[in-house]
């Protein structure tokens, strides 16, 4: 018989969730200390980014357990950056990202596919006018429609190049109406402008975020080890969505470290890709060990949220 040891009883917890919730709400007044529509509004966002987590995990039983971990674990993580707080393209990128995880594992095996593609691809096509790197993700969604989840149609294939075009289509037709071309023209090319990778860009960065993004990283490479060493206890249609999940954090682990000008839009997308890993290795793993690191983990959290916010 395994041990419920104290991260699981933490995950298997009712009080988890309203706990994580009063946590982000106070750490999101307290670099302020005010209440201002920018925030408030940041906090909303992020709160409904939490519930879409939820539901996915409701959905799909990610975590085979009975646990609100994973929207826990975004509601924290977030909470400690402080360019998360207020409503903007690091909160929008991360929540259009969120929804288009949910619309697409909805698709696994269909038959039909194609409305559940196009609405997910919609998600993409939206946040990369946020999160320009979301354009670029439309390559490995097809291939994780394809291999994961099984579900590449003719008309799936055509439904998500319809939804990752679709926004600019809209954008286009109205530049052309105000006469706006040339605005047009200019912020496609700052989207697809890409720096050249260099260490010095990357020692460059302010401390804080070196610090938050290695924070992330260690949590994101540890959630991915322990899945990959323990995946044979998931169902075949659950290890395809971690698969996804893991694919994107490294891919977006990669990104982080060769555009490093994106920062604040990519910590914001790989918070929101690496949490469901995080919530998996804390609510399913049982050992000392890994007891230890929960505390360690919390610790680390907490530094990084006073690093960010004080």
């Amino acid at each position: 018989m395994r041990q419920n040891r104290l991260q699981n009883k933490v995950a298997e917890s009712e009080m988890l969730l309203p706990v994580c919730v009063m946590a982000a709400v106070a750490l999101w007044w307290l670099p302020q200390r005010c209440v201002d529509t920018v925030h408030v509004g940041g906090l909303l966002l992020c709160l409904l980014t939490a519930y879409i987590v939820t539901e996915t995990n409701t959905r799909q039983h990610i975590i085979r357990i009975r646990t609100r971990m994973m929207s826990g674990v975004w509601l924290l993580l977030s909470a400690s950056l402080a360019f998360m707080h207020p409503f903007g393209r690091p909160l929008l990128g991360a929540a259009l990202l969120s929804l288009s995880y949910l619309l697409l594992f909805r698709s696994y095996q269909r038959r039909r596919p194609q409305l559940d593609v196009f609405h997910a691809f919609l998600m993409l096509g939206l946040g990369s006018f946020v999160a320009p790197v979301m354009l670029f993700m439309a390559v490995p969604f097809f291939f994780y429609v394809g291999i994961f989840l099984r579900s590449l149609t003719r008309r799936a294939f055509w439904a998500g190049v319809l939804g990752i075009v679709l926004p600019y289509w809209c954008y286009g037709g109205w530049c052309l109406a105000t006469g706006c071309v040339p605005e047009l023209l200019e912020r496609l090319r700052e989207m697809v402008r890409l720096e050249v990778p260099s260490v010095e860009a990357i020692v460059a960065m302010p401390l804080v975020w070196q610090v938050s993004a290695a924070v992330v990283a260690l949590f994101s490479i540890v959630g991915i080890v322990h899945y990959l060493r323990t995946n044979f206890d998931d169902k075949i249609r659950v290890r395809m969505y971690l698969y996804i999940y893991m694919s994107q954090t490294l891919l977006l682990m990669a990104y982080l470290v060769l555009q490093p000008s994106h920062y604040e839009t990519t910590m914001g997308l790989l918070v929101a890709s690496a949490s469901p890993l995080v919530a998996h290795y804390f609510s399913l793993s049982r050992t000392v060990l890994t007891t230890v690191f929960f505390f360690v983990a919390l610790l680390l959290t907490a530094g990084m949220a006073v690093l960010n916010l004080v």
